[in-house]
């Protein structure tokens, strides 16, 4: 019981995020988005419900983003 219900790609998931936050910020690096994406996907791999994990991820991500930007 200490697996995920629903096992999920985190390679696959984390390039659905960086694309959906590139179209979302497209001024900003891809690298940097792919990687802060990786991050956010990353720290909820081990979420027994994955379902919401690229929805959480993207919103993460851009919130991240939004403060290197602020920076």
């Amino acid at each position: 019981m200490d697996k995920p219900v629903k096992e999920f790609d985190a390679a696959e998931l984390t390039e659905e995020v960086a694309g959906r936050v590139q179209q979302r910020m497209p001024d900003v690096d891809g690298d940097l988005i792919r990687r802060e994406a990786a991050i956010s996907v990353e720290s909820h791999a081990d979420a027994h419900v994955v379902d919401f994990v690229g929805i959480i991820a993207e919103r993460e991500t851009r919130e991240r983003l939004n403060g290197i930007a602020e920076e």
